[in-house]
């Protein structure tokens, strides 16, 4: 078997405006720009990217302007120098698309051929799937051969991932001269323990009988499993995207096949970086955490800024005069990030935390600046100053939870629901739902996971009344119920500041191009007569 080369990656996120910055913006792309650079001085045989090429599935114009560029450059550059192609093997995640779409922005780059988009189609009916051969004319198809590796691949499934195994399994051939790889977009369980995940069940692990290398996309976090013998891979994303991802290892893994029956693999990890350091690292913007400041000994707010600003001085954060000097585009000119915490003397009604990024940017080289004050406690209020931001997807999960958490049956299933939700939500938030395929996925979910609820047994004869609630249980459904209001309460104000933010001048340096922000819809620009045809009925 020849030795074949590739590099693995997912999680790109193009279009993101990390905390409505232009840099951040840039940044996204940056990473993906030094990822075809190091496939092409590696001189690789292809490039798998397992899902969420796009941050969100209406993306701007210019966002897909751009990355035509790259992708058509790259491809350029290899023509020229290697006499050959690197093809960009990809699969659509759930930021690319929502769940059973039938078209994409994905699909648009596959008809241009700038990538090979691979999507094993699922006969509802018989419960079977079909990889067909892709097709270079009809740039369509669910499994591609490069040399002697089999690459098959799979759009997003959501919640009822983990009922395909079995189907996939059967779809896939084993092979003993052909190197099988499977692509698809999920995260497993516990590795990200913010998020819901598969299970690693039997179906599963006998996936593996057909299947050499599994290669994920969807989690942030960098994993390689079973730690002894790994054959299902998560590159992890390229950028961080939030705060708690930079705990995470992240990156890429490039692989070197050169056996399948002496099982001769080599498969490394390539890790980001924290700004622009390490040659051999993927470039990411620096990011720059201070211990948390004790305000305990301040008695006015005034005084905490001129504390904060020498902790942050003492913490290494480059003043503007510092040396050397360096633009905004550059990675290593930071974000830096905070916590508060101490019993003030004060009332948190005299805490401005617009006051005090704007303090921190006039004395500091920074980006961007995170406060936390999740540990600040208000003697004078007797309460918790509680400033810190949720983005309404945080909310709306504790929201979820509490709902299930009310509902006892469902806990048994409890990250199936949660992913469901999220599915559900990404198809009513479409330009035009279809509803009639939402209803389809929700029965088949039902019947899918029927097993899983904790249903009350029957009552023979005649009803029985309910026992009162204990006073504990009442306190408990109380609190609950409180918890959920309050919820609620903090998605509606969320909405409101974003509705008010979006009218106001963003963190944009002049070059930024405006249109950004919208949505494209061809619909909206093509002619099909139908609004004539309305008119005339």
């Amino acid at each position: 078997m020849k030795t074949v080369k590739f590099i693995h990656i997912a999680d790109l996120h193009l279009g993101k405006r990390q905390y409505n910055l232009y840099e951040r913006y840039n940044d996204y792309f940056r990473a993906f720009k030094w990822i075809l650079t190091h496939a092409f001085n590696e001189e690789v045989d292809f490039l798998l990217i397992a899902g969420d090429i796009f941050d969100h599935k209406n993306i701007g114009p210019s966002v897909l302007s751009e990355l035509f560029h790259i992708i058509r450059n790259f491809k350029d550059k290899c023509f020229k120098k290697l006499n050959r192609n690197i093809p960009l093997i990809c699969i659509e995640g759930n930021h690319d698309n929502p769940v059973y779409s039938a078209h994409s922005w994905m699909s648009f780059l596959a008809d241009l051929d700038l990538i090979v988009l691979l999507a094993g189609e699922y006969n509802k009916e018989s419960k079977t799937f079909r990889f067909e051969e892709y097709s270079n004319k009809t740039h369509r198809g669910g499994m591609i051969e490069i040399d002697d590796i089999c690459i098959y691949g799979l759009p997003y499934y959501g919640s009822f991932t983990s009922h395909l195994f079995p189907a996939i399994k059967k779809a896939i051939p084993k092979s003993g001269s052909k190197f099988n790889i499977l692509m698809m977009h999920f995260g497993i369980e516990g590795q990200d323990k913010r998020k819901p995940g598969v299970k690693i069940s039997q179906s599963l692990r006998l996936l593996h009988e057909n299947v050499d290398y599994l290669a994920l996309g969807h989690y942030h976090k960098q994993y390689a499993l079973p730690p002894e013998s790994p054959w299902i891979f998560n590159p992890g994303s390229l950028e961080t995207n939030d705060l708690t991802e930079l705990s995470f290892t992240r990156g890429a893994f490039i692989a070197e096949i050169s056996g399948k029956e002496y099982y001769q693999q080599q498969i490394t990890s390539l890790e980001c970086d924290n700004g622009d350091i390490n040659p051999t690292s993927i470039p990411n913007r620096k990011f720059i955490s201070v211990s948390s400041i004790d305000l305990e000994k301040t008695d006015n707010f005034d005084k905490s800024i001129d504390l904060i600003l020498d902790r942050l001085q003492k913490g290494g954060v480059p003043l503007h005069d510092s040396k050397p000097v360096l633009e905004k585009s550059d990675l290593d000119y930071p974000i830096v990030f905070f916590g508060l915490k101490g019993d003030i003397g004060y009332s948190r009604l005299e805490i401005d935390l617009n006051k005090l990024r704007n303090a921190i940017k006039k004395k500091f080289a920074v980006l961007d600046v995170r406060i936390f004050t999740k540990e600040l406690f208000s003697k004078i209020d007797q309460s918790q100053v509680g400033l810190d931001e949720m983005t309404i997807d945080e909310i709306e999960k504790e929201v979820i939870l509490s709902i299930i958490e009310e509902h006892s049956q469902f806990n048994p299933i409890k990250n199936e629901v949660l992913t469901l939700m999220d599915d559900i939500k990404a198809q009513l938030t479409q330009r035009r739902p279809n509803y009639s395929e939402l209803k389809e996925q929700m029965t088949e979910w039902c019947i899918a996971n029927l097993d899983g609820f904790k249903r009350p047994s029957k009552i023979e004869g005649a009803i029985v009344e309910a026992e009162e609630d204990t006073e504990e249980e009442k306190e408990e459904k109380k609190e609950i119920s409180a918890k959920k209001e309050a919820l609620q309460r903090r998605i509606k104000e969320k909405q409101k500041e974003d509705g008010s933010l979006n009218g106001e001048k963003s963190d944009t340096e002049p070059e930024f191009n405006p249109f950004d922000d919208f949505n494209l819809d061809l619909d909206d620009y093509i002619d099909d007569g139908k609004e004539e045809e309305e008119k005339e009925k």
